[in-house]
């Protein structure tokens, strides 16, 4: 599984008001994926249970940089000055052979050394991680909808982990559409399916 499928260049994070996202989430054509897409929970928890068996990281890198030099959009979701030190993560979680998400992960370590910790351990999920350390997060989706997944439409969410009032990290998981379906209502209604 090669890392370089997270492909974070010309990839933005955003947040979308209320309404929106609840829309672009109830696009998708089955409730599993609409489920998966507007959980605040752990990701990682969720797709084992849709796989039936364990989730765990493939791949993993992570790099420090400058905010200014973060993927668009994510400095600003974190509150971040220009000059703060970023920690960018990519990663992808497996079932044991299949890629089940790609995810990318932009996080500030200044506000929690555990915190930090898990971030830079690509052994592990981030989630279970922060869990496993007592770090646990609360988490708000802010995004979510179709992007490519090796030139098939994907379903993905992007989500913000808060450090108490603080935004901590914005995460963004692309799902394979070979799990996780991404066809849409309109998509089914125009080939005859039904809702």
């Amino acid at each position: 599984m090669p890392l370089q499928s997270v492909v974070l260049s010309g990839h933005l994070f955003l947040s979308r008001e209320p309404a929106e996202l609840a829309e672009r989430i109830g696009a998708f054509a089955e409730p599993p994926t609409r489920m998966l897409l507007g959980a605040d929970g752990l990701t990682t928890v969720l797709l084992a249970a849709w796989t039936r068996g364990p989730v765990r990281v493939g791949c993993a890198d992570h790099l420090r940089v400058a905010a200014a030099a973060a993927p668009p959009g994510a400095a600003a979701l974190l509150r971040a000055g220009p000059d703060e030190e970023l920690i960018v993560r990519r990663s992808v979680l497996t079932d044991g052979g299949v890629e089940l998400s790609r995810n990318a992960v932009v996080a500030r370590p200044v506000l929690s050394a555990a915190a930090e910790q898990c971030l830079t351990d690509t052994g592990a999920p981030i989630g279970a991680a922060l869990q496993a350390s007592g770090t646990g997060h609360r988490r708000t989706v802010l995004d979510a909808g179709v992007r490519d997944w090796d030139g098939v439409d994907a379903a993905y969410k992007t989500y913000l982990m808060w450090h108490g009032p603080q935004p901590l990290a914005v995460v963004t998981e692309t799902f394979n559409p070979a799990v996780v379906p991404a066809a849409s209502v309109a998509a089914l209604l125009a080939v005859g399916g039904r809702r």
